[in-house]
């Protein structure tokens, strides 16, 4: 039961008045509150509905492709496709059977090669008595042989060490042998006996000669390079001396 908010007179249901002190009461319609009410009720009612319909045409979720894996992807794209047809198989190549060559050969080296090879050798070696340098001779030397000592010995000892200087004027090949016997050619991995006439011009501080030699040397022709291994023997056939 209600009351009336200025005199607390209990009041009767539907009094627009208080009866005691005429106080207007205010009428709360039982209808307006549960309105809203009503209202949400409808509004579920409904979208449950809408719901359980599309649910029904739709019984599964549409399919969404994923994404592949990185590692798979990757994996796919690196691995090399065979192909079932036999004629796409390459067959290592089979060689013939030959028989198994060694070694290694080189053109023929001719007399005239031989020769140059020579004047190169005297031009090198008066050179280096100006320069004071070993370095162009070297070349020439068969390594680790007595006659790449003897010969640096002297240039440095001798020549260097006194100040002598040596000009090449002449220098041509007299003969040419292997195993005794004349040759116009050398093969690889043979030793030629080479002869050879030189004439120098021997420079001293007072003085100046010119002195020619006929020198016999034991060139080797190996893996394409000739290389001076000994001399055998030097005889000198004039000496004059240099007027000024």
């Amino acid at each position: 039961m209600s009351r009336c908010h200025s005199c607390n007179t209990p009041l009767k249901r539907g009094q627009s008045h208080c009866p005691q002190c005429g106080e207007r009461i205010a009428v709360t319609s039982t209808k307006r509150r549960k309105l809203p009410f009503v209202l949400l009720t409808l509004l579920f009612l409904s979208a449950a509905a809408v719901g359980w319909w599309i649910w029904g045409d739709n019984p599964s979720p549409p399919h969404t492709a994923s994404k592949p894996d990185k590692q798979q992807s990757f994996s796919a794209s690196t691995t090399p496709e065979h192909s079932e047809n036999p004629a796409d198989t390459e067959e290592p190549e089979v060689l013939p059977e030959t028989e198994i060559i060694t070694g290694t050969f080189f053109e023929d080296i001719s007399s005239t090669e031989v020769e140059q090879f020579m004047y190169n050798f005297v031009e090198a070696f008066t050179s280096a008595t100006y320069e004071q340098s070993v370095s162009g001779v070297e070349p020439f030397l068969a390594p680790n042989s007595e006659f790449e000592q003897n010969t640096l010995n002297y240039l440095e000892n001798t020549l260097f060490e006194r100040s002598i200087l040596e000009d090449q004027i002449e220098t041509r090949l007299l003969s040419l042998t292997v195993e005794g016997e004349p040759r116009d050619t050398v093969k690889d991995d043979e030793i030629a006996i080479v002869t050879m006439f030189e004439t120098y011009r021997i420079i001293q501080e007072d003085s100046s000669v010119i002195a020619s030699f006929e020198t016999t040397y034991a060139v080797a022709y190996q893996d394409g390079y000739l290389k001076i291994q000994r001399n055998l023997g030097s005889e000198e056939l004039s000496r004059e001396e240099e007027t000024y």
